[in-house]
């Protein structure tokens, strides 16, 4: 074999590796652009007519807790859940789909005297505005029998901020 042969062999390898290697970039940039989600924010929740948008009621404060491998913790002060309701944190996944781009799926217990009235199920777009603030800017919740049957729907829209030391 000549040396021109080794040496077209190894541009071909670093021509190779090259494109691996930025291909294994762009993996985690990714990979880092899904970790910005995570963490605890505190996110002002409003609930909305479902076709104009228009809110309905007073805005209340709701936290969520992303964690690396997608999952989602959360809890509310939605004034609605009033004793003997009693609506348990929420547990879920959450996404990275594009660029600042997430979504979101939450299910909670809804009980009455301690028996299992119905479950909520909220499902949202989030778009990161910057390192510690966000906006949901579409929810869905749905309200569930203990049978599954669908109850009743609703929107709402948030914005978030970090928490942080």
């Amino acid at each position: 074999m000549t040396i021109k042969y080794w040496k077209g062999l190894a541009a071909v390898a670093l021509m190779a590796f090259g494109m691996s290697s930025a291909q294994g970039a762009s993996g985690q940039d990714d990979d880092w652009q899904a970790r910005r989600l995570e963490g605890s924010w505190m996110f002002q929740v409003s609930l909305q007519d479902c076709n104009s948008g228009t809110p309905i009621g007073a805005p209340f404060l709701s936290l969520l807790t992303f964690a690396r491998g997608g999952t989602v913790t959360e809890t509310t002060s939605n004034p609605a859940f009033v004793p003997p309701t009693v609506r348990g944190p929420g547990h879920g996944i959450w996404k990275h789909e594009e660029h600042r781009a997430y979504e979101a799926t939450t299910t909670a217990f809804i009980t009455v005297n301690g028996v299992l009235a119905r479950t909520q199920t909220i499902t949202q777009t989030i778009e990161l505005e910057g390192e510690d603030s966000l906006k949901t800017t579409k929810a869905s919740v749905k309200f569930f029998s203990p049978t599954g049957s669908l109850l009743m729907t609703g929107c709402a829209a948030a914005t978030a901020k970090r928490i942080e030391f």
